[in-house]
């Protein structure tokens, strides 16, 4: 075998002999098989050379002056790792005492003189291979040692009789103990047999190493520590051969900080990180597993689909925080009224589910709803506000109502809508009519959806009349829904579909541009001082573009900042109050009103009304229209226009519709009115003939009566 494909070097040969002519013959010889050489005449030169040139052979002629070859070769092994070069006696002594001579000073081989190369090849080359091969299995072994000791999981080496035979550094962070404590000890000390539940089985060193364990696999156990703690740990197990027994390889690692993060990743995906109760994630998972139990012993279960009234007007009046601590609190009331084997979960805003797994009649989950009902009778007391909530529920029942996941879900919150229709505060079991319902929302939301492309859309105007001059002072546009096959749609049947889809973005936008452009035609018409009033829904006063949006309507149509009056709710100014303040401050230095809608029926503060840019009040119809017969409307319909009075803010009543109204609200200062009296909201065409008419509309207009609609 050629010396190159046994080494990826030519090999060193330091050849040490006192003939310069055998010195040359041997390089001669060497250099033709591929051997690197190097020479010394003596001894003592020959140690010098190897610690120079680290040779990986040695042949060295054994009778020298000076410093002989046996000499050298016995100073030679005393040197560090020279036990590994091979050094081949050259001799013409043939006699047993120098033969023996030469192996007891650490020769590896000989050659007589004179020298046969075939022979002198074959040997050189076996050696050379074997030094390699031996510097190759040290070299690994070093490496796998350094390894062991660096790595950063715990190994433990055992023998077949469970010892420990090493325990490298890792390990000892891990147990506490010294590698020294440790080896020969048994590793059922430290770890004993446990149960795993990664993968269901029992482990224990003994099984494996008997061959009854599984091979391959990793696990999840607990080991012990030097204080006798548990720590819990991630344990793999080979074995490897090492001639004269088996060994075994544990390679483990602590897991704590691992399973710390586990638990917290499981948490912030099944749990809602406001409540701290299930989500709907973990509650279709627990649904999922009850389901399929149910179609096995043929039990039932129920789903409470669960949605808080009035909480968006809480949320946007007092703010997300309070928000988010009354769903703490409710979360904690129903957790309190519930047993341990039911589920309560938050299902996204203000809606929650309960899961139910095992009832006996329908009357159960009923009895449940109800103490949810009488839990949240009690008021929530927040930041010094004393808040009250009601919930409306629907309820699902499997497998009656549905045996998949998803259908019990969907199936339970149609039947919550329905007890909202209902009144709220209530429950309603899920029955098929209400499915068909709900299919009637989803073709209205579609139907919602290409109405402003095909120009549905109409506005109705109502006027507007100064109470003591009784003229039209400007008007409020109203949006209509125009249907292709239903009519008419009346702006509550539509409106709150068009704010939970979003639609009313597009919708607004256009109310706006068309209202502007109106308004502009008729004062170019000769009605100069008109203005026009446009209700701003919460999405729309939330963009971050509103400002832009108004003043490209404006700039379009051409009428003046001036004229138009900008309605905002109560809830709506109080949602983002530094954000109302900025929107408001900039409409204002353009010259655009502000009015606020509904006063009275929301929670704003006299502070925020004293901060907040705006022109005038609008009394809610709730006020106006018992004004006649309740003493306490007509008290606060007066405190309201007294508190604009103050604060120097025009007043507007709206919902008037009788003579008696009208006096009270007239005697009371009221500035302006609007209502069935004066006009129903109409069509643009009928709106300029009531103009061009130039009525004093003092009596009611039976006509508009009989035609009232919600606004």
């Amino acid at each position: 075998m050629d010396i190159k494909s046994i080494c990826k070097k030519n090999p060193i040969i330091l050849v040490v002999d006192d003939s310069k002519y055998m010195r040359t013959v041997l390089r001669q010889f060497l250099e033709n098989n591929n051997y690197e050489v190097i020479e010394a005449d003596d001894g003592k030169e020959a140690l010098l050379k190897y610690q120079n040139f680290k040779p990986d052979l040695i042949l060295m002629d054994y009778v020298m002056p000076g410093m002989d070859g046996v000499t050298a070769v016995k100073e030679l092994r005393k040197l560090l790792d020279s036990n590994l070069v091979p050094v081949i006696m050259v001799t013409s002594l043939g006699d047993e005492k120098s033969v023996n001579d030469a192996f007891e000073a650490g020769a590896t081989d000989y050659i007589g003189k004179p020298i046969n190369f075939a022979v002198l090849k074959h040997r050189i080359n076996r050696l050379v291979k074997a030094r390699f091969t031996e510097l190759s299995l040290i070299k690994s072994e070093k490496y796998a040692q350094s390894i062991i000791k660096n790595a950063l999981d715990g190994i433990i080496m055992v023998d077949m009789c469970g010892k420990i035979k090493a325990f490298n550094p890792s390990a000892e962070k891990i147990f506490d103990y010294k590698s020294a404590e440790m080896v020969g000890k048994e590793i059922k000390g430290i770890i004993p047999k446990f149960y795993c539940d990664k993968c269901g089985d029992c482990f224990s060193i003994e099984q494996y190493i008997d061959g009854k364990q599984k091979k391959g696999i990793s696990w999840e156990i607990n080991g012990l520590k030097k204080d006798g703690t548990s720590i819990p740990l991630e344990l793999s197990v080979s074995n490897f051969d090492l001639g004269d027994q088996m060994y075994y390889a544990i390679i483990l690692r602590d897991i704590t900080t691992k399973q710390r993060y586990e638990k917290k990743i499981r948490y912030q995906a099944f749990y809602d990180n406001i409540t701290g109760i299930p989500n709907r994630l973990l509650l279709k998972e627990r649904l999922s597993l009850e389901v399929s139990r149910c179609k096995i012993s043929e039990e039932k279960l129920a789903v409470v689909y669960l949605d808080l009234d009035r909480f968006k007007l809480i949320n946007d009046t007092l703010g997300h925080n309070i928000g988010d601590e009354l769903l703490k609190f409710v979360a904690h009331r129903l957790k309190e009224i519930l047993s341990k084997n039911d589920t309560i979960a938050r299902m996204g805003g203000d809606e929650f589910a309960i899961l139910l797994p095992s009832i006996e009649r329908e009357e159960d989950a009923a009895k449940v709803a109800t103490r949810v009902l009488e839990s949240l009778r009690e008021p929530f007391v927040l930041n010094g506000h004393e808040l009250f909530i009601t919930a409306s529920m629907g309820i699902a029942f499997c497998p009656c109502d549905g045996d998949e996941v998803d259908k019990l879900i969907k199936n339970a919150d149609i039947a919550m809508y329905r007890a909202k229709e209902k009144g709220k505060n209530n429950f309603q079991l899920y029955t098929m009519s209400m499915n068909d319902k709900a299919l009637e929302r989803l073709e209205m939301e579609g139907s919602l959806r290409r109405a402003l492309e095909n120009k549905e859309f109409i506005i109705h105007y109502q006027p507007k009349i100064n109470s003591e001059s009784k003229d039209i002072v400007g008007f409020e546009a109203l949006i209509r829904w125009q249907h292709p096959e239903l009519g008419l749609v009346p702006p509550g049947q539509f409106i709150p579909l068009a704010e939970e889809t979003g639609l009313i973005l597009g919708i607004g936008d256009w109310v706006l541009r068309e209202a502007c452009l109106q308004a502009k035609q008729w004062q170019d018409e000769g009605f100069t001082n008109l203005h026009v009033a446009v209700n701003l829904s919460s999405k729309q006063f939330q963009l971050q573009n509103l400002t832009n949006t108004i003043s490209k309507a404006l700039a379009e149509t051409g009428l003046e900042p001036r004229f138009l009056e900008l309605e905002i709710t109560e809830s709506v100014a109080m949602q983002d109050v530094e954000y109302t303040l900025k929107v408001m401050q900039d409409l204002k230095q353009m010259g655009i009103k502000f009015s606020i809608d509904d006063f009275g029926t929301g929670y704003s503060s006299l502070s925020y009304l004293k901060k907040f840019t705006i022109n005038k009040l609008k009394i809610d119809r709730s006020f106006v229209s018992e004004i006649g017969s309740k003493k306490d409307d007509r008290a606060i319909a007066s405190t309201i226009i007294a508190l604009a009075k103050s604060l120097n803010l025009g007043i507007v009543a709206e919902g008037v519709e009788n003579q008696s109204q009208y006096d009270f609200l007239k005697d009371s200062k009221c500035d302006e009115m609007q209502g069935y009296l004066f006009g129903k909201p109409m069509p643009p065409l009928e709106f300029k003939r009531l103009l061009d008419s130039k009525r004093e509309l003092l009596e009611p207009n039976q006509t508009f009566l009989e035609s009232k609609q919600i606004l």
